[in-house]
């Protein structure tokens, strides 16, 4: 029996880590270890995940706490911890999931202590160095054995860069196997009815606490960007770090109390739009078929722009207006979601084809 170590940081990292998770324990030719790594006061893994897939208190998961402090710090502290893991648990791989730092210090720690690595959700790229997790995505390919990839740009990449073909995986997007699960369960959760909203009655904003508009000049111009949206359709921001205070006095915004991530995904699936300044839903929107306007220059996922439902409008203040003229008014304007399709593989099976993967290599 092979033991495989799981290791995931936030909410994105846990989405590929948890129906990976469920597969490999179904499957008696391996001994799964999920591991977690979260600040400290906050929850390693949302309760819904962890119900869905199984990823309970008893037995099978571990937990690394983070100090506050500065991002060096927390990468110093997650290696010293995989470091003390790895010698006790001795895994046969390390399956690194996500591109933050806990995935990143995971992928060196396990490198310098000669721990076969698996990139999971490997070759996305932005090609934006600014990005801080474009490095991380770099680095951890880099000293990855095996690349699972999520859509074909990441074999384009990978390929690109010098890795073996036969090392890299089109296995399809975990996130999207998380979706499938989650939305069973978030069906009978009522999440748009409870807060008093009719479905497709309103837009959806999802804002990075810590992106652009943290800032003052960015800030100002979201706010310009709520109130012209909040006179056209009711505005729905989930509760988040205190951001939200800045918005609440706009009429016609509604702040959301913090949800679970399957109240999330009940929210996105019955809203008419999304607008957010980060990539952790753009696939989920376009699985469900909701446009999406990011306000990025780049975005590591060009399947959700190519065939999907994301448009990249960066902080064009003119641009995103017109651009939820056409969503909001579909009988005058026609939107590119009308042409969507699920990109290939995007089906909820990219697990048990990982671990098929996994029965021919090890």
């Amino acid at each position: 029996m092979k033991k495989l170590l799981l290791v995931g940081g936030g909410r994105p990292g846990n989405l590929l880590l948890a129906p990976l998770y469920d597969a490999l324990k179904k499957n008696r030719a391996y001994l799964p270890v999920a591991l977690f790594v979260a600040t400290e006061g906050g929850e390693p893994i949302s309760g819904d995940i962890a119900e869905c897939f199984g990823l309970g208190e008893a037995g099978g998961s571990l937990v690394i706490s983070l100090p506050q402090g500065s991002p060096v710090e927390q990468l110093a502290t997650v290696m010293t911890g995989i470091e003390k893991v790895l010698v006790s648990e001795k895994p046969d791989l390390v399956m690194v999931c996500g591109s933050d730092n806990v995935a990143l210090g995971t992928a060196l720690t396990a490198a310098k202590l000669g721990v076969a690595v698996a990139a999971v959700d490997a070759g996305l790229r932005s090609y934006e160095r600014s990005d801080a997790e474009e490095i991380n995505r770099i680095a951890i390919d880099a000293m990855a054995e095996y690349h699972f990839v999520s859509e074909h740009s990441g074999e384009y990449n990978l390929i690109n860069e010098g890795v073996a073909d036969e090392k890299v995986f089109f296995a399809g997007n975990l996130s999207i196997d998380s979706l499938v699960k989650l939305m069973e369960l978030a069906n009978q959760l009522p999440v748009s009815r409870a807060h008093g909203f009719r479905p497709k009655s309103y837009a959806l904003v999802i804002l990075n606490p810590e992106g652009n508009f943290s800032r003052k000049e960015p800030l100002e111009m979201i706010l310009r960007l709520l109130k012209e949206i909040a006179c056209k359709t009711t505005v729905l921001i989930p509760k988040f770090n205190g951001m939200d205070a800045a918005f609440s006095d706009i009429e016609n915004v509604k702040i959301v109390e913090s949800l679970s991530h399957a109240g999330l995904l009940m929210l996105l699936r019955d809203s008419l739009m999304l607008l957010t300044d980060t990539e952790e839903l753009q696939p989920e929107a376009t699985v469900m078929n909701v446009p999406c306007l990011t306000m990025m220059e780049s975005a590591s996922r060009p399947v959700t722009i190519e065939i999907g439902t994301n448009v990249l409008v960066g902080l064009d203040e003119e641009d995103i207006i017109s651009r939820v003229n056409d969503i909001l008014q579909p009988g005058k304007h026609k939107h590119e979601s009308s042409r969507s399709k699920i990109p290939e593989k995007w089906d909820g099976a990219a697990a048990a084809r990982i671990v098929a993967v996994l029965d021919r290599i090890l």
